[in-house]
């Protein structure tokens, strides 16, 4: 156990120990892919190049640590695929997940004659498998098979990123360009390596070949790994077959969803594969893989003790301070009937998310910072104005203030009768985003006092207005876009955070100041302001009360930051 811990906080990354190896483990084999398609493309302007970069790839793949690490990561991440084949509970999953499962079948089968061909002639038999050696080889015979192999690699890393990548915020704006070079890095590793092996056979070069000994021996040394591999796949695949199967004969617990009925299942399934197995409309955006938390479910009643959070499931339900209820339903195996309540919704809005490339549909978690901002005498102002008054005053405020949000790097997210609600760090990092929603903040006190002094506001009648500012973990997605043409519908913020911010801004009326802002903002931004009144309040739904500060001017604390950037 202490050996486990130990290499749990050396391996980086969230999620359970098995799936930060595999991941890393498949980074690192996707470097390798990627600098070994490149090398191919090069034939495309000579043999020459493509053995001089061969070269200096051997130069650090062929080394002890190269070696090591190449095939110590290839190992790994096969031996915890199979391990998450042999795991599975049902045989429902996503077309990816089903596609990735198929390629798991075939480039074994295909890569093992591969390795034997190159790196096991080469030590075995001290044949030197250069470019020339092995492009005579396979060409013309090997092409299809090579060129469905290299295909079929590609495919299995791409879809792997994809379904890491696509979490993260940034990469949507990326997304495009990554296909392009998704699509064009294999066509021109094929196009390269094809190339030199014609222009080889055209010059007749004299590559050695392999002696009838020697090929009877690579013959036999990849039958018996196919043989192997066959084998090996067929038992891992069995496990979860003969699983589903006794499951399905003898359920033994029973698993009760509201508004839906209850269904049987056998103990060790995760709740996320119940519902799959059973046609129960499930979000869950990672796979299964305690990245994200769409999946996670209000567990209303249960018999017995609940199985104990991991650590993965931990940080996660930590990260946006979720009910004590609440489960991740990827992470929790029932073992006594309970009755859950997923809390995100799926089905026919989450089909549409996914024949989608914007990130937004699924929902994007993230810190962000949301502002809530509302006037605070506007009522009163409209008893005694036309009509006509009342809504260009309040459009000209509205306009005034998006502006300053904007400038400043937010978004407005919503108006709500004269409120407003804005996000800070849709495309930008915490830090940034607290810093543009305290100078937005500033922004606004200017454009409130112009306002006033434009249509001859002052004393009691001067518009006033009071502005709360939070930040932490949120979701961003398109709400309403399944119905709404996709991605036309403008991204908004879900979670405890936006809660936070709109009790914040009705603190400033409490409290007699312009904004409120809580201590995680002013620690996002890097600030640690004295100026103000340091205060406490509670919200609703949250046990802890939150550490907040009152602030009249919020220009001061402009003025202070750009002193301390000084």
């Amino acid at each position: 156990m202490a050996d486990r811990a130990l290499l749990s906080r050396i391996v980086p990354g969230s999620g359970p120990l098995a799936q930060r190896l595999r991941l890393w483990s498949g980074l690192i084999l996707f470097a390798f892919v990627l600098t070994h398609y490149f090398n191919h493309a090069l034939g495309i302007v000579s043999t020459e190049w493509m053995v001089a970069a061969q070269d200096v790839r051997r130069g650090f793949w062929r080394t002890p640590p190269g070696t090591i690490l190449l095939y110590g990561a290839l190992i790994v991440h096969v031996i915890f695929g199979l391990v998450r084949i042999a795991r599975r509970r049902t045989l429902r999953m996503p077309a990816w997940e089903a596609l990735q499962i198929g390629l798991v079948l075939f480039i074994p089968y295909q890569l093992v004659a591969h390795i034997i061909a190159t790196r096991g002639m080469a030590s075995a038999h001290g044949v030197n498998d250069d470019y020339i050696h092995e492009l005579s080889i396979l060409w013309p015979s090997q092409v299809l098979n090579q060129n469905i192999l290299l295909l079929a690699v590609w495919v299995h890393g791409v879809l792997g990123l994809h379904f890491w990548l696509r979490l993260k915020p940034w990469y949507r704006e990326w997304s495009s360009v990554l296909l392009s070079f998704a699509i064009a890095i294999p066509l021109l590793a094929m196009w390269g390596w094809i190339d030199a092996a014609r222009r080889l056979e055209l010059t007749g070069l004299d590559t050695g070949g392999l002696t009838p000994e020697q090929f009877v021996w690579l013959i036999e040394q990849i039958d018996g790994a196919r043989w192997f591999a066959i084998g090996l796949l067929v038992f891992v695949f069995a496990i979860p077959l003969i699983r589903y199967i006794l499951s399905r004969l003898n359920p033994s617990i029973r698993i009760t969803y509201p508004g839906r009925g209850a269904v049987r299942a056998g103990k060790g399934s995760t709740l996320l594969e119940i519902s799959r197995d059973h046609g129960i409309p499930h979000a869950s955006v990672c796979g299964g893989r305690a990245r994200c938390s769409t999946c996670r479910t209000l567990i209303v009643e249960h018999d017995g003790e609940l199985p104990a959070i991991g650590d993965a499931e931990r940080k996660v339900l930590d990260r946006i301070e979720a009910d004590p209820r609440v489960r991740l339903a990827c992470q929790l195996r029932p073992t006594s009937d309970l009755t859950a309540q997923p809390l995100l919704p799926a089905g026919e809005a989450a089909a549409a998310a996914g024949a989608s490339h914007d990130a937004y549909h699924w929902g994007v978690e993230k810190p962000a910072v949301v502002m809530f901002a509302d006037m605070r005498n506007f009522t009163g102002l409209a008893e005694d104005r036309l009509p006509y008054d009342v809504v260009f005053l309040l459009n000209r405020y509205l306009g005034l203030m998006s502006q300053a949000i904007e400038k400043a790097g937010g978004q407005v997210d919503k108006f709500i009768g004269d409120g407003i609600m804005a996000i800070f760090g849709i495309s930008d990092d915490i830090k940034v985003a607290a810093r543009q929603a305290l100078d937005a903040s500033a922004a606004m006190a200017d454009a409130l006092d112009g306002l006033n002094a434009e249509a001859g506001l002052s004393g009691d009648d001067a518009l006033r207005i009071g502005v709360g500012v939070h930040a932490g973990p949120v979701i961003l997605g398109r709400i309403g876009a399944a119905g709404a043409g996709g991605a036309s519908a403008s991204i908004t913020a879900l979670g405890d955070t936006v809660n936070a911010a709109s009790r914040l801004e009705t603190a400033s009326k409490d409290l007699a100041t312009f904004l409120v802002t809580s201590q995680a903002v002013l620690r996002a931004a890097g600030v640690s302001y004295e100026d103000g009144r340091p205060s406490t309040i509670t919200v609703k739904g949250k046990r802890k009360a939150l550490d907040v500060v009152a602030i009249d001017d919020p220009r001061a604390l402009r003025i202070y930051l750009a002193e301390q950037a000084v």
